[in-house]
């Protein structure tokens, strides 16, 4: 058996209910908005609120369950979840749904779903039980290659679809596991240095829609660039510059829509806001509608909350962060350590991502924001992510035979 019910329930007065309140309050805050924006656009959106109403139902007989079960015994059988979960990801890759240019979808009875999504609490989980073991201490492979080793297979098989969103997600919960691991910083810096020189070649294989994307989130900076440069070099060479400028960026016909209008409502929406349901730009279709309650509802949130609902938003993703950082430090072994940390990086990645993608810091590459963007496989993620925090947190005394 997984857990002993008595004892196991006995347990969550030792829950964190901290990082509980801050996700709940989460939970409200992207319901809330994803009601908002359903009931002024009407039609199939308007009931979006009630399926994002099932799917937290879902997440928290999810994250409870990955509350109870204790996360050392769940460790021991993770090598099933995560075969399952290649086998998903193979799945869509031969018969998967294609949407927003990704076959990333599969749909199994009633039910469509994200394969990738889950692929991230069952990578976690497995790289955390497995690095840990006492019998990689003495081996040739060290824990921090064993990480990539395990990484390896579900990021090809994302990167095949291509999801580059997930993809990046899987990336610092991986090197922050491999760090702990022993993983030293000249590699760190040498990986960086190699994916630096490889950009370029790598963005020549990249699909048209995604080179574009790149393209909108690098013009403005490297105009500026050009611009502060041009004093002090010759005309010749300012020339030069603005002609590979021009050339590279009209190259393609750069659809710089999606980006300028989340931009302008994040903007419009002032210190204070519209006011709830008093939107405008995903109203008349500026923001396209099918977005706003997604990859774009902290758009949303900025115009109807201004700066100030924003940024209560981003304070109350930072403490649900912190929280799990927190639960590392007090986790009783290393698994714990690993899983607490990696779930705080994988939150800390969508958060920052998406933020920033909606104001023009990062290319938009299609990525949720944690707890408040409306999706079912990316919900379950979320919340089995955290639920497995809480895990560790509720068992954060006990002695790890693996310490």
């Amino acid at each position: 058996m997984f857990f002993d019910y008595h004892t196991s329930f006995s347990k969550l007065r030792h829950l964190d209910w901290a990082s509980i309140f801050f996700q709940l309050v989460l939970l409200t805050i992207g319901l809330v908005f994803i009601y908002g924006t359903g009931a002024r656009l009407g039609g199939g959106y308007a009931t979006k609120w009630l399926k994002q109403l099932l799917w937290i139902m879902g997440g928290v007989v999810i994250f409870f369950t990955c509350t109870l079960i204790d996360y050392r015994k769940l460790g021991d059988q993770s090598w099933i979840l995560y075969t399952l979960e290649l086998v998903l990801l193979v799945w869509v890759l031969a018969s998967g749904k294609t949407i927003n240019g990704a076959q990333s979808w599969i749909r199994i009875g009633g039910l469509t779903i994200q394969p990738s999504e889950f692929a991230k609490p069952a990578t976690l989980l497995f790289m955390a039980w497995a690095v840990t073991r006492p019998g990689w201490r003495n081996s040739i492979v060290q824990p921090w290659l064993l990480t990539g080793l395990i990484l390896a297979p579900p990021l090809i098989l994302v990167l095949l679809q291509p999801d580059m969103g997930t993809l990046l997600a899987f990336l610092p919960f991986s090197f922050c596991i491999a760090f702990i691991k022993g993983l030293r910083w000249r590699w760190i810096f040498l990986t960086l240095f190699i994916g630096i020189v490889c950009a370029p070649i790598l963005f020549t294989h990249l699909k048209p829609h995604q080179q574009d994307r790149i393209k909108v989130f690098l013009e403005a900076p490297s105009t500026s660039l050009i611009a502060a440069a041009t004093p002090f070099v010759s005309p010749e060479q300012a020339k030069k510059w603005n002609e590979a400028h021009e050339i590279f960026f009209k190259s393609k016909k750069i659809d710089t829509w999606n980006a300028e209008q989340s931009l302008l409502s994040v903007g419009s929406g002032g210190l204070t806001g519209k006011g709830f349901m008093k939107g405008t730009q995903y109203l008349l279709g500026y923001l396209p509608r099918p977005v706003s309650p997604t990859d774009f509802i902290f758009s949303v949130i900025a115009e109807e909350s201004g700066f100030v609902g924003s940024g209560f938003v981003i304070l109350m993703i930072v403490c649900v962060i912190l929280c799990s950082c927190r639960t590392a430090i007090l986790a009783a072994d290393e698994m714990g350590m690993c899983l607490a940390l990696g779930t705080a990086a994988i939150l800390s990645t969508h958060a920052f991502v998406n933020i920033a993608m909606t104001i023009q810091a990062a290319p938009i590459i299609g990525i949720p924001l944690p707890f408040i963007s409306y999706g079912g496989s990316f919900m379950f993620s979320t919340l089995a992510l955290t639920g497995l925090c809480q895990s560790v947190h509720i068992r954060r005394h006990e002695h790890s035979l693996y310490s």
